[in-house]
């Protein structure tokens, strides 16, 4: 049998959540196909600080911030915004003419770049006509209105025409797209649900050394900040709240985050340094594993926390920012809808509301969820993703895409 080639597309403009995802699901592919080679297409700038999987390698991309997901801005290189497209264009499209993949991935990220995805999908369909090409995107991307908007001015509905599979990180019954999102019947009959993406990893020995030194009678609160303008605002009034309550028996881990500078990192270390029980991490690429042991989870929603939050049932104290992410927004609505989270509006989050807030979500007894609730929400993605790549990519017997759909 020949050797699979993929590639996978991923942008991050301030955090790493889609390219930690891209990962996730290379170390799932890898692990399923040992003859398989896979090559990740990427502007992360410190993506070298990650273990990439086994025979997975990528090619860097120069940076380019997403604003609002609706319009983007130049990155680190000191040229016009357009001479940055074309350079990024050129190398993805040198990629995927050398490397040839048979399968190629697409993160929902490309979604908020039009001229960039419509250059390489026309590359995709031109010169590697065999190659089978799927999209992979997370549970909810926002509002239907709001979404609904930005695929007509992005043209994100003729993009899905070249897909052969749509795979959803998530279930149906969180958020129907075809539905949601009115999606004509033919793409419709493209989309696969594949469950949320539970990692079943054992954290690192640091994270676990760490967690071993904590108290084992308070309680352990997690604060990840989630890529946003107000990731500083956020941590300023959490530990606004720790400084007038320094009684509070609870323990505290609080991740910083690279849209936060270093002026100000130095600014929210110093005053961590003058309370008990609070540890500041300025940026971490094992931050979700310390929510296998929080007690709490704050954060802004993003849908790599939220998996973890789902898969250990965390109780979750969520303040998404509307503007800035609209799918941690709609995620935040429908998961409170069904009783498993807590919202809070960034304007409602401050010293009073959260004393509150921590009375009732850590210290007013066990938090009752029905487990259907959480059995609702299937866990095992990375599965679903093998099997879907696996039929798509040949590795079974499968029948012809239209079939498929």
């Amino acid at each position: 049998m020949s050797s699979l080639r993929i590639l996978m597309y991923s942008n991050d403009s301030l955090g790493w959540g889609h390219t930690l995802r891209t990962l996730s699901v290379a170390s799932a592919l890898s692990k399923a196909w040992q003859d398989c080679s896979i090559l990740v297409l990427t502007d992360l700038s410190n993506i070298g600080r990650f273990k990439l999987p086994e025979r997975t390698d990528y090619v860097h991309l120069p940076s380019l911030s997403i604003r609002d997901h609706e319009s983007y801005l130049n990155g680190r290189l000191n040229l016009e915004t357009e001479n940055t497209l074309r350079i990024r264009r050129k190398i993805a499209q040198s990629a995927l003419r050398t490397f040839r993949p048979g399968l190629v991935i697409f993160d929902d990220s490309l979604l908020d770049i039009p001229s960039e995805m419509r250059k390489i999908l026309s590359c995709v369909t031109d010169e590697l006509p065999d190659a089978r090409v799927l999209w992979g995107l997370p549970d909810t991307l926002g509002e239907p209105q709001y979404v609904m908007r930005q695929w007509r001015a992005n043209g994100v509905l003729e993009a899905f025409e070249h897909a052969h599979e749509i795979l959803i990180y998530g279930a149906e019954s969180m958020c129907d797209y075809a539905s949601a999102y009115q999606m004509p019947d033919h793409l419709a009959r493209k989309l696969r649900y594949t469950g949320y993406l539970t990692r079943q990893v054992v954290p690192p020995q640091r994270v676990r050394v760490e967690m071993g030194r904590l108290q084992r009678n308070k309680p352990v609160v997690v604060l990840t900040a989630g890529g946003e303008s107000s990731d500083f605002p956020l941590i300023d009034a959490y530990l606004r709240f720790l400084e007038k309550a320094e009684d509070l028996a609870v323990q505290s881990f609080v991740f910083a985050g690279p849209a936060i500078g270093s002026r100000e990192k130095r600014a929210l270390l110093a005053r961590t340094q003058r309370l008990p029980n609070v540890i500041l991490h300025r940026v971490d690429k094992h931050m979700l594993h310390y929510l296998k042991f929080a007690d709490l989870s704050i954060s802004t929603g993003s849908y790599n926390v939220m998996c973890e939050v789902l898969a250990h049932r965390k109780q979750a104290l969520v303040v998404p920012n509307h503007k800035e992410q609209p799918d941690n927004y709609y995620r935040a609505k429908l998961l409170r809808e069904r009783g498993l989270v807590t919202v809070l509006s960034p304007a409602d989050f401050h010293p009073e509301v959260l004393r509150e807030q921590f009375a009732k979500l850590l210290f007013a007894g066990p938090h009752l969820v029905h487990k259907a609730q959480y059995e609702a929400l299937p866990q095992d993605g990375f599965t679903g993703i093998v099997e879907r790549t696996r039929l798509l990519a040949g590795r079974q017997q499968h029948a012809p895409v239209a079939a498929l759909a």
